[in-house]
Order: structure tokens, then sequence, then C-alpha cells
């Protein structure tokens, strides 16, 4: 229901009629009807070039010129006008119908436009678009792995550094899918790359990220694998192609996908093949020599899937730098060093753990989570602790990369531990680190100077 509002009819605003050739009119018969305007995108402030325009009743086609104008010729009168075009579907506004007035004798003139953020916001947001600068909006759907079954009451949760704010300065927004397995996000910070994910009490997707575009909407839809702790989780397969910007197969590419572990190098011909993939929606990542990475989001599914089309960017090449000697670094090092960077825990670091009083201390104003005093012979405890999540779930503790208890953490002497890193969300933990219960709703990693050391 809610993508079928934002399914809006293109607006028409005709423009005022000027005294031109008309060479279409001169060449059809007496009878054909010419229609002629521009498409334009508002949500982007641009024409849109090559739509793909078909004409009802009859079936004429025209697509737009790079400047957005088209002339259609039909033989009939044309009633109804279909605008399709790449960029409508990754707005999740699919093919847009403008009606022609009944008092229209003549259809020329148009400039066929997509909705406004603003007429948008009012019809799927419950309200008038706020002052700030939030606006953004992503729909989707959520569906199983059998890529029909849609998933009702999941929890669809976007999360992004803030524009303004320092570098550990988290914004959110959430939304519960509907009896469709529909959702929209609204007040999403444009000119930001959010991550997103989405969760149910028994299904869970991967973490994605979300490419940075122009434009304020998007639509995004997510598989979830079901969970199911009793026993081993299915797995699936990714195929697919990595070329270069002229079509040719490029090799020795490193993909890995996330919820995997280690990659595969792309062969000759260019193919890879990732197998015991978890299934759901994914980040697959490439990387390789004179090639920019990449990634994107790939829904593996538990049914047959197309091979995937990878298009790989050469790299900027900078004149007088060489690479003389690699510095190899632990991998739970490299790793920890990567989460970090991508802004999706709260982390603290060793500095902040020696200068409070106690472990509890120094994690207690992590957001998103409560720490709690454990309680000996009916007093609290004045260091040891327990970690409970928003709602009062428990957590997920992991020690040095492996399943843990919060009573282990807290034998733990403070000079020992080195960091912390916390996700408030369960569905934002890499796929590493939610493998102990089902039920737990935030997850918190504990790092000893051991376990983390270069």
């Amino acid at each position: 229901m809610v993508l079928l509002l934002i399914a809006l009819s293109l607006m028409a605003i005709s423009l005022h009629a000027q005294a031109q050739p008309d060479s279409a009119r001169q060449r059809c018969a007496p009878n054909c009807d010419v229609v002629q305007g521009v498409v334009f995108d508002s949500l982007a402030n641009e024409v849109l070039a090559n739509a793909f325009l078909v004409a009802s009743p009859g079936g004429a086609t025209a697509t737009s010129d790079s400047l957005g104008r088209f002339e259609l010729i039909s033989d009939v009168r044309v009633a109804q006008l279909t605008v399709y075009h790449e960029a409508l579907d990754g707005m999740g506004l699919g093919a847009l119908s403008l009606e022609r007035p009944a008092s229209a004798t003549v259809w020329q003139g148009l400039r066929v436009s997509t909705p406004s953020i603003n007429t948008l916001w009012r019809r799927v947001c419950d309200g008038q678009i706020p002052t700030t600068v939030r606006t953004g909006i992503v729909t989707g759907t959520a569906r199983l792995t059998d890529n029909s079954t849609r998933v009702a009451g999941a929890k669809v949760i976007a999360q992004w550094q803030a524009v303004a704010g320092g570098p550990d300065e988290l914004l959110s927004v959430e939304a519960t899918t509907d009896s469709l397995g529909e959702y929209v996000l609204c007040g999403i910070e444009p000119f930001t790359e959010p991550v997103m994910a989405a969760v149910s009490d028994r299904a869970q997707s991967g973490v994605i990220a979300i490419p940075l575009q122009v434009r304020p909407l998007r639509r995004i839809d997510l598989v979830l694998a079901t969970i199911d702790t009793s026993r081993a989780p299915e797995l699936g397969t990714v195929r697919g192609r990595l070329v270069n910007a002229q079509g040719a197969p490029v090799s020795e590419v490193r993909v890995s996908i996330d919820g995997r572990e280690g990659e595969v190098l792309s062969g000759e011909d260019g193919s890879f093949m990732l197998t015991d993939v978890p299934l759901g929606t994914r980040m697959l990542s490439v990387r390789a020599v004179g090639y920019s990475p990449a990634s994107r989001a790939v829904d593996v599914l538990s049914t047959a899937m197309t091979p995937l089309q990878i298009p790989l960017d050469r790299a900027v090449e900078l004149a007088g730098v060489r690479v003389t000697e690699r510095a190899i670094v632990r991998r739970e090092r490299s790793e920890f060093d990567l989460r970090r960077k991508s802004g999706l825990a709260r982390f603290v670091d060793s500095t902040t753990i020696a200068r409070a009083s106690n472990v509890r201390a120094a994690i207690q104003m992590v957001p998103g989570i409560n720490v709690q005093p454990l309680t000996t012979g009916g007093r609290p405890s004045a260091s040891e602790f327990d970690i409970r999540g928003r709602d009062g779930c428990p957590a997920h503790i992991w020690l040095d990369g492996t399943p843990s208890d919060i009573d282990e953490v807290n034998r733990i002497p403070q000079a020992n531990l080195a960091a912390v890193e916390v996700y408030p969300n369960v569905a934002f933990a890499p796929a590493r680190f939610v493998k102990v219960r089902a039920d737990a709703c935030a997850v918190a990693v504990f790092w000893t100077k051991t376990g983390l050391r270069p």
C-alpha cells in the first residue's frame, strides 16, 4: 500500500503555446496525434534523457533525447502517456502514467515531471517536510530468501554519520514493515552514505551500504534469512563476471562477501564463484590492482540466481608514487580498524578505559545500551556489570573475537583491556558476532591488549 502511494501520477504543466514549424504534422496523416514535451526529474533537478514513453491506446512509442525532449506520433488519439526510466525504478516510482485532459484537443508543450520531495513527504511521511536538512526517503520491501514471501513486522533500520557532527556522532531512523512487507524510512540526511539492515523475530538481512546519490528518494529491497539456532544456516552460491569499461574480462580480482570467510580470485575470463555464502542481502566487495575498489548489495537466495556482471573503473594513478614495503598487520587488528572507520559501532578506546574509575564507568555512557551493576548478596557491585539492549534484552558478549559471557569479562583487569566495540542493534553487527543467541538485541565485543596487538 505504501509503495502504491508513492506511484503518483506524473504532473503535467502546460507551457505557453509557441508558434513553431510542425514538421511532424506535415509528415503524418490527417488523423495522427502528435504529443510533444520534456521529461524532467524534479528530485535531481535535471532532465531525464533516454526515457521511454508509451501511448495508450495504439501503443506508439518515443524516447526522450539528451535534453529530455520527446515527440510521439500516434495513429489514434492518445489518452494516456506512460513513462519508463531506470532512474524511476531506482527511486521506487516504477512506471508513471499521465492522463490526457478530456478538453485537450492538442497535447503539446508538456513538462512531464516526477513528484517533488515535498509532495512525496506529505503522501508517505504523514506530514509537512521538516525545515531541517534531514529530508531523504528510502522505501522498499522485506522478503524471505525464496524471493517471494513478504516479511511483515520486520524492523528496518538506517544509520549514518551526521554531516555536521563529529566522527562518532551517529544518526538513525527505523520503520516496521506493514502487512505487505513494505516500509518507508523518512528523514535520512542527504549527501550521506547510510548503512541499512532489516531484522524480525525469525529472520535477518546482512548490513549493506547505500551509495551516495543526488536524489533524496531511493528504493532498497532487502532479503532476510531465517534465524534457526537449532540447525546450521542455509548457504548459497554467488557467481559473476568482472569486466573493465570496454567490457573485457578482468582476472586476478579479489572478491569477498559479508558473512563468508576468505576471498576468491576471478579467472582469466573474469568469472568468480563464492560458495557457502549465508543467505540474505549482503555486501559484496571487489579489489584489484589498478582498479578502484567496488562494492554492491547482493541478494543471496535459496532459489536460482542470475550471475552478476560487475564493471570495474580504472584507479587514478599518481606519478612518482612507488610502493617499496608492505606492512603486515594481524587480521583481528586490521578488521577492527576497518570496522572503526565504517562508523557502524560505538567504540571505547584504551585511553577512555584507563581514565575511568572502572570498566563499567567507561562504557555506561555509550548510547543505545544499558549498563547495569551486578548484585552480590543483595547489594550492587561497585565494578561488576551486565549489559542489556535498549529494550532490556540480553546482549551478545564476545572477547577477543570469540563467544564469551559477562562473567568472564568482569574477571579481566581494567589495565588489560584495549577497546570495546558496541553495536546497539544486532542488525548492524558483523555476521561473525551474531552466532550466540537469536534473542539478543545488542552486541558488545571486548578486546584485550593481547587480542588486539598489531
